[in-house]
């Protein structure tokens, strides 16, 4: 075995996990509450993946090849066996071969780090799209109504690509696109395409609802004057 693959326990999931994410956990399969078990026993990290939409040609539930391995932060036992446990993403990992897959998946991984980050252009890509991200953010917070608050966003450029990949509410498999594009600068690249595409969503929903505040403010006047 090469010396840079290793085996890590797999944990298919419906979310795409990215690395700095944190991932609360409610384990309840017996299958993976002995998974975690030897997890915590031997002090070893998991891997993530998110499950493929579509069954394959055998109708077999099977998950995408890039991952990040997840590190057992938090556990709380609970009386019956199952757990609560909180992770957090580490490092993407790429999926080589299934070495087993009873009664847990296992895999022959390697790992898969961001190229070009130390590219000259990377640093340029990255402060707009955080200013793109910023704008975001306000327009969530005006149309949604919610207190996220970011003015000041991370100074390494792969610690803010990974953040809005993980912030942006956008499809699973998008995110999923994300996690598995290869270099930095494609990565910001396509957050630049993604923010921009969801800011005119939003910027139109929120005319709408200007629109909506306006016609009911005049029904309110008109109904109180007869």
């Amino acid at each position: 075995m090469p010396e840079e693959t290793r085996d890590l326990s797999l944990f298919p999931l419906n979310v795409v996990l990215f690395p700095g994410m944190r991932l609360p956990l409610h384990i309840f399969e017996p299958r993976y509450r002995l998974m975690i078990g030897q997890c915590l026993e031997e002090e070893q990290d998991f891997g993530v993946l998110m499950v493929r939409p579509t069954p394959d040609s055998e109708g077999a539930t099977t998950a995408y090849t890039v991952g990040t391995s997840a590190k057992i932060t938090q556990v709380k036992r609970l009386q019956d066996g199952r757990m609560n446990i909180v992770t957090t993403g580490v490092e993407r990992f790429r999926v080589l071969q299934l070495v087993q897959t009873e009664p847990y998946i296992v895999g022959r991984i390697e790992p898969f780090p961001l190229e070009g980050q130390e590219l000259p252009e990377v640093r340029k890509l990255a402060h707009g799209a955080g200013q793109r991200f910023v704008r975001y953010l306000r327009l969530v917070n005006e149309v949604l109504g919610s207190t996220i608050e970011l003015d000041v966003t991370p100074r390494d450029s792969t610690s803010l690509a990974y953040l809005i990949a993980m912030a942006m509410d956008i499809a699973l498999e998008e995110k999923q696109e994300l996690l598995s594009t290869p270099g930095l600068r494609a990565l910001l690249a396509k957050e630049a395409m993604f923010l921009s595409r969801e800011e005119t969503l939003l910027s139109r929903m929120h005319q709408v609802q200007d629109s909506n505040e306006g016609y009911f403010r005049a029904l309110t006047q008109y109904l109180s004057l007869n």
